[in-house]
């Protein structure tokens, strides 16, 4: 039988064992901040007619990455040591310890931002994600949405059409474009996917390769629950196996269509940073399946049927929104709950996975299909 925490947040029982978890934490995020500053320095954006390049240089390419990285983190340190002195009591700032949650926060906004990013929406970004959606709440423990998501939504939602999305073309834009239109998605070798060496809509989308090892990392360290994490990349392969099974048949095509989802994007640095975020998820074994599994599938249709190309940071948003509701809804935590709760998400992944399979069919002429190749790979 599960023991349930009744007490009103933040759902702290051991300070020492939470700061451990957020230094951790903090680690793998500066070693995902390395990787995206060094990364982005080998990567030449594409030169478009009359369009002014983005930059001249990997090396103010990295320059750019860092400034973001730093700047976020600075101001959002700032703005809790000012909330702090307003409130009266800044003793947590006494050390190190006090700067780790804030400066993660930083590292987590800007990671999701694009690297053509303008500093005063960072900032903006940043102000919005710390104070609005952290400190507003009564700050680390508090909070119903997870602050860096909040953050990111709002520069993507207030600039994002004139500031943030112009001029990248991602994997997963094209991937869209060539399923809407019947036209062939081709890239001759997936190395560079691997690496992260392609546009990305969000600087953390670094080198998959490693994001898994962090992932690794922060799994066996208990920062990462498997459980959630786990269970949203496998819903993930799924959906993403059955809707290209159902376009393009089950075959070598529906393979590449689960790379491009699984190894572009932000799927996997939301499952390595996000997903599991330990306030604002659930607390028992059934919620947390129902909890992965509703942000993977609401992200698969944010990806496929809407006009945003990521979909992960609404998914999130939305399965933080319901958590209170899936921690009210399980009182004993059985065997039985837990069959019955694997057979409705399962029927639940299925479903779906039809739905939007046969929906994206309807958009593809049967004498022209789609084709998704990569040269030399499967």
């Amino acid at each position: 039988m599960m023991k349930f925490i009744t007490k009103k947040p933040p759902i702290v029982t051991n300070g020492e064992h939470t700061y451990k978890r957020s230094l951790t934490l903090h680690i793998a995020l500066i070693i995902a901040a390395l990787a995206a500053i060094i990364l982005n320095g080998f990567y030449t954006y594409p030169v478009f007619e009359d369009v002014t390049p983005l930059f001249n240089s990997g090396l103010e390419q990295s320059f750019k990455v860092f400034s973001m990285i730093a700047i976020a983190s600075m101001i959002a340190v700032v703005i809790e040591l000012f909330y702090s002195l307003f409130e009266g009591d800044t003793t947590k700032f006494s050390s190190y310890k006090g700067f780790v949650d804030p400066i993660n926060t930083g590292i987590l906004i800007a990671l999701l931002l694009p690297i053509n990013t303008p500093i005063f929406v960072l900032a903006l970004a940043v102000f919005v994600g710390v104070y609005i959606g952290k400190l507003v709440f009564g700050g680390f423990g508090f909070y119903i949405f997870n602050p860096a998501l909040v953050g990111a939504l709002f520069a993507f939602s207030a600039f994002g059409a004139d500031h943030l999305a112009q001029d990248l073309v991602t994997p997963l834009e094209l991937l869209k474009t060539a399923i809407t239109t019947n036209s062939a998605f081709i890239m001759s070798d997936v190395w560079p996917l691997l690496i992260g060496n392609y546009q990305s809509i969000s600087i953390g989308s670094t080198s998959v390769i490693v994001l898994l090892l962090l992932f690794a990392y922060l799994c066996v360290t208990k920062v990462i629950d498997l459980r959630i994490s786990g269970t949203y990349l496998l819903t993930v392969v799924v959906m993403s196996f059955g809707i290209g099974g159902i376009l393009f048949g089950f075959g070598e095509m529906a393979l590449n269509y689960v790379l491009i989802n699984l190894i572009t994007g932000i799927a996997v640095f939301g499952a390595v940073f996000f997903v599991s975020e330990t306030v604002s998820t659930p607390t028992s074994r059934e919620t947390k399946l129902v909890y992965a599994v509703t942000v993977a599938i609401l992200m698969m249709v944010f990806r496929t049927l809407s006009s945003n190309v990521e979909g992960l940071i609404y998914a999130v948003l939305f399965g933080n929104m319901i958590t209170p509701f899936l921690n009210r809804t399980v009182k004993k935590s059985n065997k039985k709950a837990l069959i019955k709760t694997l057979i409705g998400i399962t029927i639940a992944v299925v479903g779906v996975t039809f739905i939007i399979g046969f929906m994206l069919k309807g958009q593809i002429e049967e004498s022209t299909v789609s084709a998704i190749m990569f040269g030399g790979i499967l």
